[in-house]
């Protein structure tokens, strides 16, 4: 997908710049000017063409929570690699953020399948912050149309990858929080504080193995590859006419949000399960990744994430009647 950031908040006049002296032997002897004033930005996406759709016709929620992220990394005071956030006072090169935990909820089930032909704007600004964490909080349009919000909430960390460890959010960005509560943060907090830590007895089961390319700069599986293992396992189940009937029934409904907390590190070649069960509550579908085996990096079997896909909206149409569908009165068909 061609994407371009939108700089936009620009600081007033006269606002205040963080200046810190660089610590990577690569800038000795330069300084970096770092606008620690900005709290909100966004990320475009150019009209979206089939190259961008899946199987169903429908844009994966993969994407949004890429571009949630590209959003809040194109802060002055993140940058690639968090390079500028390390240099924050107190300077400490490897500090950087993990997300704990995160969610996006759609205005209604099944909006992410009229996605083709629009452009996607995802806007972002800092929400609450806490002494090691930082929320970010987000709106997603199609062109002006607002289609979903979401929250992200993230653990400031530093050290080797492997051996991060929590240290507090910087004094400059604590200043930049928000002083009301998001209701996405709420949802997000009390769905996971609700959630069994285990799979009940008997749940169905998705064999996966950890990807080399799910991984990121982190050398560990991307946030967003947790929400793709998810939507992968609610098609299996789909397909798979040995699942359980009510189970399969509610794995044929549009997705209306997700929901996703993590627990551990996955890395290339973690051998895992994904464990799915009915959830409390109408449309819930509960879903566990766990590591089966111990990894050459130290990794115990045990749980890597877990979440909740809230579904409805009735049965998913099929890839076919949404691409007759979105043609009928458009040129759409005319650009797949």
């Amino acid at each position: 997908v061609q994407a371009s950031f939108a700089k936009s908040c620009a600081p007033p006049p006269g606002a205040r710049v963080f200046v810190a002296a660089a610590s990577a032997p690569s800038m000795a002897g330069a300084t970096e000017s770092i606008d620690v004033t900005v709290r909100e930005r966004e990320y475009r996406v150019q009209a979206l063409n089939q190259q961008d759709l899946d199987r169903n016709f429908s844009l994966a929620t993969t994407h949004l929570f890429k571009w949630m992220q590209a959003a809040r990394m194109d802060m002055p005071w993140m940058q690639p690699g968090y390079r500028a956030f390390g240099l924050l006072d107190p300077p400490l090169p490897s500090r950087r953020l993990l997300v704990a935990s995160q969610m996006v909820r759609l205005v209604h089930p099944g909006v992410l399948a009229e996605a083709a032909g629009d452009e996607v704007v995802t806007r972002c600004e800092v929400g609450s912050v806490g002494r090691t964490s930082i929320e970010f909080r987000y709106r997603i349009f199609f062109g002006e149309r607002l289609v979903g919000s979401g929250c992200t909430i993230m653990v400031v960390v530093a050290g080797e990858p492997g051996r991060l460890k929590a240290t507090p959010v910087p004094e400059a960005v604590r200043a930049l929080a928000s002083s009301s509560e998001g209701d996405d943060r709420t949802l997000l907090l009390t769905t996971l504080e609700g959630l069994p830590k285990d799979a009940p007895e008997g749940a169905y089961a998705l064999p996966l193995v950890v990807r080399y390319s799910d991984e990121d700069v982190n050398k560990h599986a991307n946030h967003s590859a947790l929400p793709r293992y998810f939507e992968d396992a609610k098609e299996a189940i789909l397909a798979d006419q040995g699942a359980p009937a009510a189970l399969r029934e509610l794995a044929g409904q549009q997705l209306e949000a997700v929901m996703v907390g993590y627990s551990s590190e996955a890395r290339a070649e973690d051998r895992c399960e994904v464990r799915v069960a009915r959830g409390f509550g109408e449309g819930a579908l509960d879903l566990w990744v766990v590591r089966l085996a111990p990894n050459r990096w130290g990794g115990q079997p045990g749980l890597i994430g877990r979440g909740r896909l809230l579904c409805g909206g009735g049965v998913m149409p099929s890839s076919e009647e949404r691409r007759i569908r979105s043609s009928k009165g458009t040129s759409t068909s005319s650009r797949l």
